[in-house]
Protein backbone atom coordinates (compact mmCIF):
# COMPACT_ATOMS: atom_id res chain seq x y z
CA UNK A 1 0.00 0.00 0.00
CA UNK A 2 1.71 3.17 -1.30
CA UNK A 3 1.59 5.93 1.57
CA UNK A 4 -1.07 8.70 1.25
CA UNK A 5 0.42 11.47 -1.02
CA UNK A 6 3.47 8.98 -1.74
CA UNK A 7 1.71 6.86 -5.11
CA UNK A 8 4.13 8.74 -7.66
CA UNK A 9 7.38 8.18 -5.85
CA UNK A 10 6.10 4.70 -4.75
CA UNK A 11 5.60 3.85 -8.58
CA UNK A 12 8.22 5.27 -9.84
CA UNK A 13 10.81 3.32 -7.40
CA UNK A 14 8.62 0.31 -7.35
CA UNK A 15 9.01 0.47 -11.75
CA UNK A 16 12.90 1.22 -11.72
CA UNK A 17 13.37 -1.83 -9.14
CA UNK A 18 11.94 -4.20 -11.04
CA UNK A 19 13.08 -3.58 -14.29
CA UNK A 20 16.86 -3.32 -12.89
CA UNK A 21 16.53 -5.99 -11.01
CA UNK A 22 14.14 -8.57 -11.58
CA UNK A 23 14.26 -9.11 -15.51
CA UNK A 24 15.66 -12.39 -15.71
CA UNK A 25 13.09 -15.59 -15.90
CA UNK A 26 12.22 -17.17 -12.78
CA UNK A 27 12.56 -13.89 -10.98
CA UNK A 28 10.63 -11.49 -13.33
CA UNK A 29 8.21 -9.57 -11.40
CA UNK A 30 4.33 -9.05 -12.25
CA UNK A 31 2.50 -5.86 -10.35
CA UNK A 32 -1.59 -5.95 -9.97
CA UNK A 33 -3.31 -2.95 -8.90
CA UNK A 34 -6.49 -4.33 -6.44
CA UNK A 35 -9.49 -2.16 -7.28
CA UNK A 36 -12.41 -3.80 -5.25
CA UNK A 37 -12.14 -6.66 -2.39
CA UNK A 38 -10.66 -6.35 1.33
CA UNK A 39 -7.38 -5.33 -0.27
CA UNK A 40 -8.26 -2.15 -2.26
CA UNK A 41 -6.22 0.31 -2.99
CA UNK A 42 -3.14 -2.24 -2.38
CA UNK A 43 -0.33 -3.27 -4.89
CA UNK A 44 0.03 -7.31 -5.28
CA UNK A 45 3.27 -8.21 -6.03
CA UNK A 46 3.73 -11.59 -7.58
CA UNK A 47 7.47 -12.99 -8.49
CA UNK A 48 7.86 -16.12 -10.42
CA UNK A 49 6.76 -18.79 -11.29
CA UNK A 50 9.83 -20.76 -9.96
CA UNK A 51 11.11 -24.04 -7.76
CA UNK A 52 11.55 -23.47 -3.75
CA UNK A 53 15.49 -24.14 -4.95
CA UNK A 54 14.97 -21.04 -7.16
CA UNK A 55 13.73 -18.93 -4.64
CA UNK A 56 16.61 -19.60 -2.42
CA UNK A 57 18.72 -17.55 -5.16
CA UNK A 58 16.09 -14.39 -5.73
CA UNK A 59 18.17 -11.40 -5.99
CA UNK A 60 19.15 -9.63 -2.50
CA UNK A 61 22.53 -8.48 -3.40
CA UNK A 62 23.33 -5.63 -0.77
CA UNK A 63 22.58 -2.59 -4.10
CA UNK A 64 18.83 -4.30 -4.14
CA UNK A 65 18.63 -4.68 -1.09
CA UNK A 66 19.65 -0.94 -0.65
CA UNK A 67 17.48 0.05 -3.46
CA UNK A 68 14.23 -1.80 -2.33
CA UNK A 69 14.67 -0.18 0.89
CA UNK A 70 14.20 3.25 -0.57
CA UNK A 71 10.78 1.71 -2.94
CA UNK A 72 9.41 0.95 0.91
CA UNK A 73 10.27 3.81 2.45
CA UNK A 74 6.76 5.20 0.31
CA UNK A 75 4.76 2.51 1.16
CA UNK A 76 3.17 1.23 4.06
CA UNK A 77 3.28 -2.75 4.13
CA UNK A 78 -0.06 -4.33 4.38
CA UNK A 79 -0.72 -8.42 4.24
CA UNK A 80 1.39 -11.18 4.27
CA UNK A 81 3.83 -13.58 1.81
CA UNK A 82 1.89 -16.29 0.04
CA UNK A 83 3.16 -19.36 -2.18
CA UNK A 84 0.54 -20.30 -4.44
CA UNK A 85 1.01 -23.48 -7.01
CA UNK A 86 -0.68 -23.18 -10.64
CA UNK A 87 -2.84 -26.23 -11.31
CA UNK A 88 -1.64 -27.44 -14.45
CA UNK A 89 -4.51 -29.38 -15.83
CA UNK A 90 -7.22 -26.36 -15.08
CA UNK A 91 -5.90 -23.92 -17.89
CA UNK A 92 -7.69 -22.24 -20.41
CA UNK A 93 -6.43 -19.32 -22.56
CA UNK A 94 -8.25 -18.44 -25.57
CA UNK A 95 -6.18 -16.45 -28.30
CA UNK A 96 -4.69 -13.16 -27.13
CA UNK A 97 -4.86 -14.08 -23.37
CA UNK A 98 -1.20 -13.45 -23.00
CA UNK A 99 -2.43 -10.23 -23.48
CA UNK A 100 -4.88 -9.47 -21.30
CA UNK A 101 -4.72 -7.15 -18.25
CA UNK A 102 -7.92 -7.12 -16.50
CA UNK A 103 -8.62 -9.78 -13.65
CA UNK A 104 -11.28 -10.77 -11.48
CA UNK A 105 -9.45 -13.22 -8.28
CA UNK A 106 -12.43 -15.52 -7.10
CA UNK A 107 -11.03 -16.67 -3.22
CA UNK A 108 -12.62 -19.76 -1.93
CA UNK A 109 -12.42 -21.62 1.15
CA UNK A 110 -12.69 -25.10 0.95
CA UNK A 111 -14.40 -27.26 3.39
CA UNK A 112 -12.22 -30.06 5.20
CA UNK A 113 -11.66 -33.37 3.08
CA UNK A 114 -13.34 -32.00 0.02
CA UNK A 115 -10.24 -30.48 -1.97
CA UNK A 116 -10.97 -33.38 -4.99
CA UNK A 117 -14.91 -32.05 -5.49
CA UNK A 118 -13.98 -28.84 -5.39
CA UNK A 119 -11.18 -29.09 -8.42
CA UNK A 120 -13.96 -31.65 -9.91
CA UNK A 121 -16.47 -28.14 -9.86
CA UNK A 122 -13.75 -26.27 -11.25
CA UNK A 123 -12.90 -28.19 -14.02
CA UNK A 124 -16.57 -28.51 -15.04
CA UNK A 125 -16.93 -24.70 -15.08
CA UNK A 126 -13.45 -24.56 -17.63
CA UNK A 127 -14.96 -27.08 -19.84
CA UNK A 128 -17.82 -24.94 -20.42
CA UNK A 129 -15.63 -22.03 -21.27
CA UNK A 130 -13.24 -23.59 -23.65
CA UNK A 131 -16.10 -25.52 -25.32
CA UNK A 132 -18.54 -22.59 -25.71
CA UNK A 133 -15.04 -20.88 -26.54
CA UNK A 134 -15.16 -18.07 -24.14
CA UNK A 135 -13.23 -14.50 -24.99
CA UNK A 136 -11.68 -15.23 -21.18
CA UNK A 137 -9.26 -16.85 -19.38
CA UNK A 138 -9.18 -19.41 -16.65
CA UNK A 139 -7.07 -20.93 -14.37
CA UNK A 140 -6.81 -22.37 -10.77
CA UNK A 141 -4.22 -21.91 -8.01
CA UNK A 142 -4.11 -23.30 -4.78
CA UNK A 143 -2.45 -22.05 -2.04
CA UNK A 144 0.66 -24.04 -0.54
CA UNK A 145 1.09 -25.00 2.92
CA UNK A 146 -1.85 -25.82 5.65
CA UNK A 147 -4.34 -22.74 5.83
CA UNK A 148 -7.70 -21.78 7.19
CA UNK A 149 -8.39 -20.26 3.43
CA UNK A 150 -8.52 -19.14 1.73
CA UNK A 151 -7.43 -22.71 0.03
CA UNK A 152 -7.71 -21.65 -3.99
CA UNK A 153 -8.05 -19.21 -5.94
CA UNK A 154 -9.77 -19.07 -9.48
CA UNK A 155 -8.48 -16.02 -11.98
CA UNK A 156 -10.52 -15.38 -14.83
CA UNK A 157 -8.65 -12.93 -17.06
CA UNK A 158 -9.70 -10.61 -20.21
CA UNK A 159 -8.98 -7.48 -22.44
CA UNK A 160 -11.16 -5.76 -20.62
CA UNK A 161 -13.76 -5.14 -18.04
CA UNK A 162 -16.45 -4.63 -20.22
CA UNK A 163 -16.42 -8.62 -20.82
CA UNK A 164 -18.72 -8.16 -17.58
CA UNK A 165 -21.35 -6.35 -20.17
CA UNK A 166 -22.07 -9.57 -22.21
CA UNK A 167 -25.15 -11.35 -22.09
CA UNK A 168 -24.87 -13.61 -19.26
CA UNK A 169 -25.31 -17.03 -21.29
CA UNK A 170 -23.64 -19.51 -18.64
CA UNK A 171 -26.35 -21.28 -17.12
CA UNK A 172 -27.61 -22.19 -20.78
CA UNK A 173 -23.95 -22.95 -22.07
CA UNK A 174 -23.47 -24.86 -18.50
CA UNK A 175 -26.37 -27.03 -19.23
CA UNK A 176 -25.83 -27.57 -23.35
CA UNK A 177 -22.08 -28.94 -22.12
CA UNK A 178 -23.04 -30.70 -18.90
CA UNK A 179 -26.65 -31.66 -19.55
CA UNK A 180 -30.02 -30.30 -18.41
CA UNK A 181 -30.19 -29.27 -14.78
CA UNK A 182 -26.50 -29.65 -14.21
CA UNK A 183 -26.25 -25.70 -13.20
CA UNK A 184 -28.68 -26.10 -10.45
CA UNK A 185 -27.34 -29.23 -9.12
CA UNK A 186 -23.48 -27.63 -9.65
CA UNK A 187 -24.50 -24.80 -7.61
CA UNK A 188 -26.37 -26.67 -4.93
CA UNK A 189 -23.46 -28.94 -4.68
CA UNK A 190 -21.13 -26.54 -4.32
CA UNK A 191 -22.97 -26.03 -0.63
CA UNK A 192 -21.81 -29.08 0.60
CA UNK A 193 -17.66 -28.41 -0.21
CA UNK A 194 -17.69 -24.56 -0.06
CA UNK A 195 -17.68 -22.12 2.58
CA UNK A 196 -19.67 -19.69 0.63
CA UNK A 197 -19.35 -16.89 3.48
CA UNK A 198 -15.91 -16.80 3.25
CA UNK A 199 -15.57 -16.91 -0.59
CA UNK A 200 -14.99 -13.07 -2.22
CA UNK A 201 -13.64 -11.39 -5.19
CA UNK A 202 -10.98 -8.97 -6.01
CA UNK A 203 -11.17 -6.78 -9.33
CA UNK A 204 -7.67 -6.08 -9.86
CA UNK A 205 -5.44 -4.82 -13.22
CA UNK A 206 -1.76 -5.71 -14.18
CA UNK A 207 0.19 -2.64 -14.82
CA UNK A 208 3.24 -3.13 -16.87
CA UNK A 209 4.88 -0.05 -16.02
CA UNK A 210 5.73 -1.23 -12.44
CA UNK A 211 6.67 -4.41 -13.47
CA UNK A 212 9.56 -6.19 -15.42
CA UNK A 213 9.55 -6.24 -18.63
CA UNK A 214 8.05 -9.46 -20.72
Amino acid sequence: MAKRGHEADFEKGLGDHNKKYHNAAPYKTSIFEIITGPDSRAYELSMGPMTFTQMEGRPSSADHDADWAKVMEHADPVGETQFWREDKEIVYMPEGADKFTAYRWRYFTIKPGQGDRFESMVNKFMTVLSTKKYPASYKLYWKFGASEGPHACVELGMSSWAYFDRPNTLEADFEEVHGKGSYQDFSDDMENFVDRSRTYDEMVKFNPALSSDY
